[in-house]
């Protein structure tokens, strides 16, 4: 990425947030400052994919910033692995990065949560978790889930430029439904498209975000640290 290259974050909350979360943004605004682009942040609950595109909008249409880093408001983003993803991100080569986030799946018969990494392989099964992967490596991937993806405004503005006439030029870059008999996610359906345009995804395993999760601890859980 170019020094004079600006990066706006933008999030969507509920209305409030976690204290780790605007913890590390305050620590990141005071130590980048010079990296950073206005903040966007939007407020409301459900409909994820439509605060999404609000989002996107709001940095097209209202701030100068080269890349909008997606971020959920339940992950810590420090400062060294703002750094990897800056350091990774190349307009051209790379206008797509992810940070490395693990989801938190519910397995039939198995305690939840099982961590997942949320970067994906798009097969004809679907997309498969990259279960195995390098560590502190850059690689490319087939899609990522939005907790931490930045992406180039050449993107965005694609998508907006071949958007169709239901889309519009407010709501063409989120979506989820039905795929072939499977539901697919607005973050998966993104990056699908976007790689269908020529845009390439990559990861940058070296930053790591923490994910907050709940869960109710049950017996099963202590008879598997038990063994």
């Amino acid at each position: 990425m170019k020094t004079a290259h600006k990066v706006t974050i933008g999030s969507c909350d509920p209305g409030s947030v976690n204290g780790s979360f605007a913890y590390r943004l305050i620590q990141l605004a005071q130590a980048r400052s010079s990296r950073l682009g206005p903040f966007v942040r939007i407020k409301g609950s459900g409909l994820l994919s439509k605060q999404r595109n609000r989002m996107v909008k709001q940095f097209l249409d209202n701030t100068n910033s080269d890349w909008l880093l997606m971020l959920d408001s339940d992950e810590q983003l420090s400062t060294q692995a703002f750094d990897a993803l800056i350091d990774t991100a190349h307009d051209k080569d790379r206008p797509i990065v992810a940070g490395l986030v693990f989801a938190g799946f519910g397995v039939p018969g198995k305690p939840y949560p099982k961590p997942v990494p949320a970067i994906f392989q798009d097969s004809d099964k679907g997309f498969l978790p990259l279960y195995k992967y390098d560590k502190n490596a850059v690689f490319e991937i087939d899609a990522a889930g939005t907790g931490c993806l930045m992406v180039h405004r050449s993107v965005l503005e694609k998508m907006r430029e071949v958007a169709d006439k239901n889309q519009g030029t407010d709501w063409c870059w989120f979506w989820d439904g039905p795929v072939n008999g499977d539901w697919i996610g607005e973050d998966l359906l993104f990056c699908r498209r976007a790689k269908a345009l020529g845009f390439t995804i990559h990861v940058n395993t070296a930053a790591i975000l923490p994910h907050q999760k709940s869960f109710w601890m049950e017996e099963i859980h202590n008879d598997i640290w038990q063994d």
